[in-house]
């Protein structure tokens, strides 16, 4: 199994956040065999990729307190003069 399809199977159908864990064969070192596992790693690494993607993290790290609309506007503006600015120079 490809990684392409390791990451197909992984989706959950009908949400947004969250992966399957997927059974793959994999070789046996000691004994040479063919064996069937699943890979924790992967939906692990998986479902944290999609979570950052997302940006719920960030969405719940901002609510942890409240701040003002009229803050939020000015750090807004401020960041939009800093990156006018930064782009002018670099013309």
């Amino acid at each position: 199994m490809n990684k392409k399809h390791k990451i197909w199977q992984s989706h959950l159908p009908g949400h947004a956040i969250g992966a399957d864990v997927v059974k793959t064969k994999y070789k046996n070192k000691k004994t040479g065999k063919t064996e069937v596992g699943s890979d924790i790693g992967f939906a692990i690494r998986f479902w944290k990729r999609a979570v950052k993607d997302s940006g719920i993290l960030e969405e719940f790290k901002s609510r942890r307190f409240h701040t003002k609309k009229s803050a939020k506007r000015r750090e807004q503006m401020q960041k939009a003069i800093f990156w006018q600015r930064v782009n002018s120079k670099e013309v």
